[in-house]
């Protein structure tokens, strides 16, 4: 540690006035204060023993403060524009904590700062304290800080910044690696302040956000709900889903929820942060789900939609759902919604979790509800799909539905459903392995569009000892139709791995038109296996499904 009170001291004595600390040498060898008195003569240096690292930033910047306490600074600030009341408050202070409560609030100036070192610097010297007593108390570090904004030094990238440091210094370094070294001396608070800066900038390393998830995850503080809606909100924006942060993160939320909870604002941000990241936490969800229902008198509408549209993307039935749907669908309706976009978003979900009645079908699927969106502007993609996925719920799924459907010539049916290069390359993967085994193209369909939201990747006939049969061959009345869905990363939910909402439905309609389904995920499929293992598994799951 610098030996501030000593440099002080000695320096009174010879001098009766404060010293001008010019240069302090923070390098790997021990370090040494040159000081010279206000009438430039030599004083003896004084040698101390090496800091680590993490200590040498902090007392480099009280260093640089003390160093602001020479003969002209103090001149300066004493013919500075007078502020009787903050004057007063500084001069008749008697103990650290009455001189350091000026730093507390907002608009310290820099005149104010001075003068409150100069005079810890005097009792300091005079030994009325001593500089342990107060260099680690934040509103100190706070006074150093204004006091060395401006100063001409440039700081050493390679010094760990103490935890009361500016956390600008770790988002400024270039260098990622340092960046992430620096990561793990500051605190839980500063770590989530750190993520969301991350993302508020758009700024995806990689490096320095595991080390940011390490850190968090190992750290036995817990996050309350802001803090934790913060990270899922940063951790789905920059598209970062650890499985051992959001695993910490969904423990601390559900103790959290236990306590007195005055605003859902904030339950909506982590509901809308964890279907946006698919993440399938089943006692998460059930917790949330649990707040919500007892809390639902408190809730906004679009804490609500969150609720049901997070359960329907992760195709989660809550352990109250009996409850849950009984008092919460009455209170879902188009005027709440607002905005036709979320009111087909609202429909979509209640038809995902097979809750949707005809009334709520009948109201995105009639004609006068499509032209709203289109005189929006909002018929996106998306959208389509949706509608879709509802028509399809009608005509297929719904028992004498009789209520609006899409008209089958609209644009919205003929829609064309582009795979991403992800999905493009395992579907292309499958099928390839498949015609090993359905050589014929006639016995073979790929990429068949179902015209309510989705594409089968591959469809075909077989007998019961797995030989295939031509697509129209109807003579055969023990043949199986089987729908092959492959399921890339995408397609299934984290945390608990497994189909999404919208591929859970994809899957129940065909099998309401008769199709045996053949489901592929990537956590079995290996693209990069060896053709012959491709087949095998592809070979054994024909077998297993026509079996059954």
């Amino acid at each position: 540690m610098f030996k501030f009170s000593k440099i002080l001291v000695n320096c009174t004595k010879n001098s009766g006035r404060l010293p001008s600390i010019s240069r302090i040498n923070l390098s790997s060898s021990p370090v040494v204060a040159e000081v010279k008195n206000p009438e430039g003569e030599d004083v003896p240096r004084s040698t101390v023993a090496k800091s680590n690292l993490n200590q040498k930033t902090q007392h480099s910047m009280v260093a640089t403060a003390f160093a602001s306490l020479n003969s002209e600074n103090v001149n300066k600030i004493n013919n500075e524009i007078n502020t009787p009341h903050t004057d007063t408050k500084i001069a008749s202070a008697k103990t650290i904590d009455e001189i350091l409560s000026i730093s507390e609030g907002n608009g310290v100036s820099r005149k104010h700062a001075l003068k409150v070192v100069s005079v810890l610097a005097e009792w300091t010297s005079s030994g009325k304290v001593a500089l342990n007593e107060f260099e680690a108390d934040p509103r100190f570090i706070r006074l150093c800080k204004i006091l060395t904004k401006n100063a001409n030094t440039k700081p050493n990238k390679y010094d760990i910044p103490s935890r009361s440091e500016d956390l600008s210094t770790i988002l400024n370094v270039t260098a990622d690696d340092e960046a992430a070294r620096l990561v793990s001396s500051i605190t839980l608070p500063q770590m989530v302040k750190v993520m969301t800066t991350l993302s508020q900038k758009k700024r995806r390393s990689t490096l320095l956000l595991r080390a940011l998830a390490y850190n968090i995850t190992a750290s036995a503080d817990k996050l309350d709900l802001k803090k934790s809606a913060d990270l899922l909100f940063s951790i789905s924006n920059l598209n970062f889903p650890d499985e051992n942060l959001l695993s910490k993160i969904s423990n601390d939320v559900v103790a959290e929820l236990e306590g007195n909870i005055q605003k859902s604002a904030v339950i909506g941000s982590i509901l809308t942060s964890v279907g946006l990241l698919k993440y399938k936490n089943v006692v998460l969800l059930d917790a949330l789900s649990e707040w919500i229902l007892k809390q639902h008198s408190i809730c906004r509408p679009q804490d609500v939609f969150s609720l049901f549209m997070t359960l329907a993307v992760l195709n989660h039935i809550p352990s109250n759902s009996d409850k849950l749907f009984e008092v919460l669908i009455p209170q879902l309706n188009q005027s709440e919604a607002g905005k036709p976009l979320i009111w087909l978003d609202i429909v979509w979900s209640l038809v995902l979790l097979n809750q949707a009645t005809i009334e709520h079908i009948s109201s995105v699927l009639n004609e006068s509800f499509i032209k709203l969106i289109e005189e929006e502007n909002t018929l996106s993609l998306s959208a389509k799909l949706k509608l879709l996925n509802i028509n399809g719920h009608a005509r297929v799924v719904v028992p004498n539905y009789k209520g609006p459907t899409l008209p089958d010539g609209s644009e919205i049916i003929n829609t064309v459903i582009l795979r991403s290069k992800e999905k493009k390359y395992m579907v292309d993967s499958v099928v390839d392995t498949l015609k090993n085994l359905i050589r014929s193209e006639d016995n073979l369909g790929t990429n068949v569009n179902t015209g309510f939201g989705f594409n089968i990747d591959a469809e075909f006939v077989l007998d019961k000892k797995c030989n295939p049969l031509p697509l129209n061959d109807k003579t055969n009345k023990e043949a199986k139709k089987i729908a092959l869905m492959a399921y890339d990363f995408y397609d299934m939910s984290k945390g608990r791995v497994e189909p999404t909402g919208v591929n859970v439905l994809a899957s129940n309609f065909l099998k309401a038109q008769g199709y045996k389904v053949l489901s592929v995920p990537f956590t079995e499929f290996k693209c990069r296996d060896k053709l012959v293992h491709r087949v095998k598994y592809i070979e054994s799951k024909l077998k297993e499904i026509v079996n059954n």
